[in-house]
């Protein structure tokens, strides 16, 4: 009981997405209020675990290369192992070019160190050119603080000592490179290390009115504006577009009807090409029964349809 309970508050008109930036969360929540649509806004934080490889420069390309000149390995494994290995190359240039422009206590990643005390910004006429060496000092930095290689001071970061190029520690992701055998890592000397950070993101879950109005320009400039992540905005926008487009005929088919039984709804919905009013374009349905009954459960609980379901009729 408890379950059905569950399903039958769940509201499938209800959508949901989530932002890196709690500033712009809330402000697509304001948006969104101000349109007379319900919100609610959380923190959500989860583990982002990573396998990785750490070894020295000589010991990881000796590895890739005995991996890329193995009898057995295929056509993908060669192209992969090599592209890691050719990574591996450029990694260690970096350092080694790092340690012919800096001397033992010269101040590294100025650019950074700027940035964060806040003696420069990336505001105004800023070229992407300074923006683009600052991003290689950052590269920089996080490999020479690998090899413990510098020293923060009074002056921010400085180089305390020179190695060996390539004696110098490196590490690569596991999970993008097929998978190599313990016994191989034993070999050449190749450490294997599970690495857990917490990522902590913004989620707006959004009520069902969004389908009651004229249009969804506003949202889809919002997300548009603020460089939304593409994956999600892509995601997330088409799909309220279907469901407005979607109530909107179904609405529009119990009006010119009058009254409407539930299952000549779900019978003209489940499988129907619909032609968008924008572009004249047409979307393709492909939904399930059950989803369409979901939603006009949707609108009888927005007490926007009533009647039985021989008789549905809109209430408003």
């Amino acid at each position: 009981m408890e379950t059905k309970d569950e399903e039958e508050t769940a509201m499938v008109l209800e959508e949901e997405i989530y932002f890196s930036s709690q500033d712009i969360a809330k402000e697509f929540v304001k948006l969104l209020k101000d349109l007379g649509i319900s919100t609610q806004m959380r923190q959500k934080f989860s583990l982002d675990i990573r396998l990785m490889l750490s070894g020295t420069y000589t010991n990881l390309t000796t590895m890739f290369e005995s991996l890329i000149t193995a009898d057995d390995a295929t056509e993908e494994e060669v192209e992969l192992f090599t592209q890691t290995r050719d990574h591996l190359k450029s990694q260690r240039d970096v350092i080694s070019q790092a340690f012919q422009r800096y001397n033992i206590g010269d101040r590294v990643g100025s650019g950074v160190m700027d940035l964060i005390t806040g003696d420069r910004t990336l505001e105004g006429d800023e070229s992407e050119d300074a923006l683009e060496a600052i991003i290689e000092e950052v590269y920089l930095t996080r490999l020479l603080h690998l090899n413990e290689l510098l020293e923060v001071g009074e002056n921010g970061l400085t180089l305390s000592k020179k190695i060996e190029p390539d004696a110098a520690v490196l590490t690569i992701f596991a999970d993008e490179i097929p998978a190599i055998m313990d016994e191989v890592l034993e070999k050449f000397q190749i450490q294997s290390i599970i690495t857990a950070g917490d990522d902590g993101e913004w989620h707006v879950s959004i009520g069902p009115e969004f389908v009651f109005l004229d249009d969804l320009t506003s949202i889809g400039e919002f997300l548009e504006e603020y460089e939304i992540d593409e994956e999600e905005g892509a995601a997330f926008f088409p799909r309220i577009q279907i469901k407005h487009l979607l109530v909107s005929e179904i609405l529009g088919m119990i009006k010119d009807g009058g009254k409407v039984s539930r299952e000549d709804i779900i019978g003209e919905f489940a499988d129907r090409d619909i032609e968008t009013h924008e572009d004249e374009s047409q979307i393709a349905l492909h939904l399930s029964a059950g989803y369409i009954g979901a939603v006009l459960d949707d609108l009888k609980k927005a007490g926007i349809l009533k009647g039985k379901d021989q008789k549905l009729r809109i209430a408003v």
